[in-house]
């Protein structure tokens, strides 16, 4: 994300690591903001933010490394 919209519609999705490696499900938790829910992970502790994603409208996924790194970058985490 070169530009990155903070208001930006995004969907926070859990994994379920039940699957194979390859095949996972996800359990919505929250959907708004892309500010919202990256500052909500931020505030989760390791293990709680271990499975999460996500979703920002458009196609872009992000994951838990990603999302801490956006958080660190606008100061949230």
């Amino acid at each position: 994300m070169d530009a990155i919209d903070w208001n930006a519609d995004a969907t926070l999705h859990v994994r379920d690591d039940d699957g194979s490696e390859m095949q996972y499900n996800f359990t919505k938790l929250g959907h708004g903001p892309l500010r919202d829910l990256v500052s909500r992970v931020a505030a989760m502790s390791a293990d709680e933010r271990a499975r999460l994603v996500i979703d920002v409208a458009g196609g872009k996924s992000l994951n838990v490394q990603e999302i801490i790194a956006l958080a660190k970058q606008e100061g949230i985490a």
